[in-house]
């Protein structure tokens, strides 16, 4: 199977101010990752090194041609002055697939109708994003992301404004998603549970402690990279 991304001795920082460097990665359609790391361990600067909004230090960052990401950020604020309408914030999902200049068309309309239905919130196209709750948002959000029917999907801490009921339903909607389009998810959460539940691959980092490991969801738990990582006793003996 093609790499929709890959990652070759890789170094990740700000401009010359390095993180951390040697990360090879390969990611490939229909594969759910989860990126664990504490606050401030890198988990923001590799997701926007991979989605090109930060050149990596060193190293070669390889994207299948013509790939596109579908972005849902942990939370969006709009300037309350300005009462933007939920179908209007899924409309802009689509703007990715629309040629410069070019207005969207009816077949695009429908494409923002189906993921609006998508994600369950129909009911809510005319309603102002500010008089949403925190699950809604959300869930406009993820509308917006697959309105651009992306081959990636990024996830950063999607369900840090939800509550228990809120989070699973968010990530059942997240699930349903990719097994239907076979898309790619990139999901960052401080939620070790709900990484562990729903993702096939992780993805731990810290660069403090330079710690970069990837791989297969199993084989990670199988070596205890999270005792390690965690300081859990999560494998006695």
């Amino acid at each position: 199977m093609t790499d929709l991304i890959r990652l070759e001795n890789v170094e990740i920082g700000y401009e010359k101010a390095g993180l951390m460097d040697s990360i090879n990665l390969a990611i490939e359609s229909n594969q759910f990752w989860g990126i664990l790391g504490p606050n401030g361990s890198g988990k923001t600067t590799l997701l926007k090194t991979i989605l090109s909004l930060l050149p990596p230090i060193s190293g070669e960052i390889s994207l299948e041609h013509s790939l596109v990401f579908g972005y849902v950020p942990q939370n969006e604020k709009f300037d309350p002055i300005f009462p933007i309408s939920v179908c209007e914030i899924v409309s802009m999902g689509r703007y990715s697939r629309v040629k410069p200049g070019k207005r969207l068309t009816l077949l695009d309309r429908e494409i923002v109708t189906k993921s609006l239905d998508s994600v369950g919130i129909s009911h809510l196209k005319d309603r102002t994003f500010r008089s949403l709750s925190g699950g809604e948002k959300q869930r406009t959000l993820l509308a917006r992301a697959i309105a651009g029917e992306p081959d990636v999907l990024v996830l950063d801490e999607p369900t840090a404004s939800v509550d228990i009921k809120g989070e699973a339903e968010i990530m059942e909607l997240v699930k349903k998603i990719q097994a239907e389009s076979k898309v790619a998810v990139l999901m960052v959460s401080h939620f070790l549970n709900t990484v562990s539940e729903y993702s096939d691959h992780l993805i731990l980092i810290d660069k403090d402690s330079n710690i970069f490991q990837a791989g297969m969801k199993a084989e990670i738990l199988k070596h205890g990279s999270l005792d390690t990582f965690f300081g859990l006793n999560l494998h006695p003996n």
